[in-house]
């Protein structure tokens, strides 16, 4: 059975209203809403934020997430795996290093990258996102090229909850866009700061009911 969270979902907007660069943070924005969640939807977010730690998305987490019984999860790491997998494999050969010590999963993804040859490793033909991806890691710049993966991660957020209105779905992106404005808070340059207010307002605008 889907629970809606009318009430919810039309006050996320609000809830970042007031977050400034320095106290921005996840935890304070799940805190009003936990009470309000059903058990098992409380128990997805969680697995959601989890998921959203690096050193936890092991080969183990990836499965669960595969079999998960909420849509946005499965979609979402699925996504997520690929482009992990798409940038292992890049930073992997043009640094020399043996890149199957890096993918995470055995699928047809991951077996073709093992042998990929070229600049791009072919992947214009072989996957529908995986030329964005490789476009995104060309960049010199590390801001830049961080900011651009993190624009193809809200970007796939948003697609997968596009038919969606006031399900735990949405909740699930609202936390992903939120975790990915949390990162840009923490750092102290000034790109940093001109990246967080404009993924703030993006964070807004997305809500509006």
């Amino acid at each position: 059975m889907t629970n809606y969270y009318h009430y919810i979902i039309a006050s996320l907007p609000d809830l970042t209203l007031n977050f400034e660069h320095s106290n921005f943070n996840i935890e304070s924005l799940k805190e009003p809403i936990d009470p309000l969640l059903s058990p098992s939807d409380r128990r997805a977010l969680e697995f959601l934020l989890f998921g959203l730690s690096p050193q936890k998305l092991t080969n183990h987490f990836y499965r669960a997430a595969k079999n998960h019984k909420s849509r946005f999860i499965r979609e979402y790491f699925q996504f997520d795996l690929e482009l992990r997998n798409i940038q292992a494999a890049y930073l992997s050969k043009k640094n020399g290093f043996n890149r199957t010590e890096w993918l995470v999963g055995s699928n047809p993804l991951t077996e073709y990258l093992e042998n990929a040859k070229g600049e791009d490793l072919g992947l214009s033909s072989f996957s529908e996102r995986g030329a964005e991806i490789i476009e995104a890691l060309k960049s010199r710049d590390m801001l830049e090229r961080e900011y651009s993966l993190e624009k193809l991660r809200w970007r796939e957020a948003e697609e997968i909850v596009i038919f969606n209105y006031f399900e735990l779905e949405v909740i699930l992106a609202f936390f992903l866009k939120a975790s990915i404005v949390e990162r840009w808070a923490k750092l102290g340059s000034k790109e940093g700061e001109r990246i967080f207010k404009e993924l703030v307002e993006k964070l807004k605008s997305s809500y509006t009911i």
